[in-house]
């Protein structure tokens, strides 16, 4: 935040806030760290210090004779670094409001044990504290919790966590298989999509061969002509494409129509085919009192989905722009019937999945994207929680003109004011079956790149987020679902990041697509994503040639390019001692399967030496993005010997 210039006199009134701060710092045993302008940052050995600094802040600088709206804006910062007052939890207080400094005890934001946090209200006379959540933890000492400071009548209030230091533990020594849901299909029905049957049989030929995670792409919540699992209607709500029509209580489901092309999913032809027997399987549990009570069950423990429901009834028949939508739209109420009973179908079935899983001692690993669709419910649903701009990545080597994702950018204050509920509601929403978590761009905990609207990317800039915040309730949320947790930390990774996910106990990730480079034993290993080239089109460089086919590489850039694959290909051939393009993924795959990386993860792409992509960043229409589906059903590998065996052999060399 920028000083305000009100000449000498504010200058003066500025310079009294200051010594009255640094007053109380001394008093309190604080270290004042940094002074950014109006921002001061001090660190405490307690949080009772720091509660009892703020308090003391306030009282100091409430006598002051300056008109209230005329009063300087100062932003003070309080962190208590990860002291632990109690047990094994954290604190790490800030008090960044942007407020008024008079106000700056009331905006509190606090970390702290249960102890402490009863203890905040102390000062501050009239406040009282709600316990917003709380539930206890085995193995672990306090309880959980999630409290409300309300003060002024609750006119004015913070949110308390009390957060474990740790997420809860991951796999390690274990071997992953990771596939895109839509790109699976077993023989038999086979709808034009992969569904939770297919990744069923999945997990079940990864059980064969001694494979303890089974991973997929998000399945969250889309629009009809979207199929981006990285921009989905709701980061709260499933997909119901993805339904196992075959396994839906009292119903036999009739076949459904795949599309005209085997090799990749026609969202249109498919989708609407499922969707249209999910429509008749939604009016025949409206007419059945057993499976309509199960359905309002459901609903009774996850509220939020009777207002998804009501939003997407509204968006099929009005457009999804809910922004020009008129005061008197209302919904159909067979359409939101039809979304109700689908999520009620999608969670039973993923969270049977997910326990199944865990009887046998393997883990669905999902992934959470970094934000949702402008136009999807969670906009919708708290539309002053985001700012005019866009979320994106700036310039960089590959892409000069940086990049603008479309997904609405959150507002740290506001997000904060609401507890973080945005965030916090998503992350539940995967580790309700995710037995391993992967956050996308977990550097956006730290910061995030702005595109404002109208603007390009390389006009955007980077907003800082409340990181320990952020930390404390994936910790709070891991912990609570007894779910790991993996923070992709591909690119340019601040400080902050990797001090954080090493403190917290959260895994990295790390690539060998590139060069063999020794992961540590907190990341996960890979050797391609979804934003790669698998490694068969890598190694022939079919990657370069889509990029100068869409103009992102010029020839010179092209030809440099092929050469320096073509060494880094001799160099691996060297160090692995292997000549062919199979081989040599073999040998890497096994190298990574010998690391003391916790997780080796496979790609299937990779082990069926795919060339086609799943996606191309930084594309949309111009390619086939989230559609491509592999030629062998999943029974097929699962009754090939060799196939099973070759990762039967990758899961015995894991440490």
């Amino acid at each position: 935040m920028m000083l305000r210039t009100m000449g000498q006199d504010y200058e003066r009134l500025l310079a009294h806030h200051h010594a009255v701060l640094r007053s109380v710092w001394h008093d309190w045993n604080g270290t004042e760290v940094s002074t950014e302008g109006d921002a001061f940052f001090v660190a405490f050995a307690t949080a009772n210090d720091a509660i009892g600094a703020a308090a003391a802040a306030q009282r100091g600088l409430a006598t002051t004779d300056w008109p209230t709206e005329q009063r300087p804006l100062v932003r003070i910062g309080v962190h208590t670094g990860w002291a632990r007052p109690a047990g094994d939890n954290y604190v790490a207080m800030a008090v960044n409001q942007a407020a008024r400094i008079v106000s700056a005890a009331h905006g509190a934001q606090t970390l702290v044990s249960d102890d402490t946090a009863r203890a905040v209200t102390e000062p501050l006379p009239g406040a009282r504290l709600v316990t917003v959540g709380r539930f206890r933890v085995r193995d672990f000492t306090e309880p959980v919790t999630l409290h409300r400071l309300e003060v002024d009548g609750g006119r004015t209030g913070s949110h308390i966590l009390s957060a474990p230091t740790a997420a809860h533990p991951t796999p390690t020594g274990a071997l992953g298989l990771i596939s895109p849901t839509y790109s699976l299909r077993t023989s038999g029905t086979d709808g034009g999509i992969g569904t939770v049957r297919d990744l069923r049989a999945l997990a079940d030929l990864c059980d064969h061969a001694d494979v303890s995670v089974v991973g997929t792409l998000p399945l969250l919540a889309a629009f009809d002509d979207q199929p981006s699992p990285y921009a989905p209607a709701s980061r709260r709500a499933w997909n119901e494409v993805f339904a196992d029509l075959e396994a839906l209580p009292g119903w036999t489901a009739a076949p459904v129509t795949a599309g005209s092309d085997p090799d990749w999913v026609d969202y249109d032809v498919a989708g609407a085919s499922i969707r249209a027997v999910l429509a008749r399987y939604a009016a025949h549990v409206d007419v059945t009192p057993a499976l309509r009570a199960r359905v309002d069950d459901y609903l009774d423990r996850e509220p939020e989905m009777r207002r998804y429901a009501s939003f997407r009834a509204m968006a099929d028949i009005n457009g999804r722009n809910w922004r020009a939508w008129g005061s008197d739209v209302t919904p159909s109420p067979d359409r939101v019937s039809y979304h109700e009973t689908v999520q009620w179908v999608m969670d039973s079935q993923l969270r049977e999945l997910s326990r199944d899983l865990a009887e046998r001692g393997q883990y669905l690993y999902v992934d959470l994207p970094i934000g949702c669709h402008p136009d999807g419910f969670d906009i919708w649903d708290s539309p002053d929680l985001f700012a005019p701009a866009s979320l994106g990545a700036p310039p960089d080597t590959l892409f000069v003109g940086g990049q603008d994702w479309g997904l609405p950018a959150s507002i740290p204050r506001q997000s904060r004011a609401e507890g973080h509920a945005n965030f916090r509601k998503a992350i539940r929403k995967q580790l309700s079956i995710a037995g391993l978590l992967r956050i996308d761009h977990v550097m956006g905990i730290h910061r995030t790149w702005w595109v404002p609207h109208g603007r390009g990317a390389t006009q955007g800039a980077y907003v800082m987020q409340p990181t320990d915040e952020m930390f404390a309730i994936i910790c709070i949320e891991s912990v609570r679902a007894r779910a790991g947790v993996v923070g992709e930390n591909l690119g340019t990774v601040p400080p902050e990041i990797r001090q954080g996910l090493k403190e917290h106990k959260l895994l990295g990730m790390a690539m060998a697509m590139d060069g063999v480079s020794e992961p540590a034993s907190t990341d996960l290993v890979a050797l391609s994503s979804h934003d790669t080239p698998a490694f068969a089109a890598w190694w022939k460089g079919l990657d370069i040639d889509d990029l100068e086919d869409l103009g992102v590489f010029d020839e010179e850039r092209s030809a440099a390019e092929r050469r320096i694959r073509a060494e880094t290909i001799d160099q691996l051939r060297d160090t692995m001692g292997t000549d062919g393009p199979v081989e040599t993924r073999d040998a890497l795959m096994a190298w990574m399967s010998g690391t003391d990386a916790a997780v080796a993860l496979i790609n299937l792409d990779d082990l069926l030496m795919e060339e086609r992509r799943q996606n191309i960043p930084g594309t949309d229409w111009e390619r086939p993005n989230w559609r491509l589906r592999h030629e062998r059903t999943v029974d097929q590998l699962d009754a090939d010997a060799a196939f099973v065996s070759l990762l039967s052999e990758f899961a015995s060399l894991r440490p």
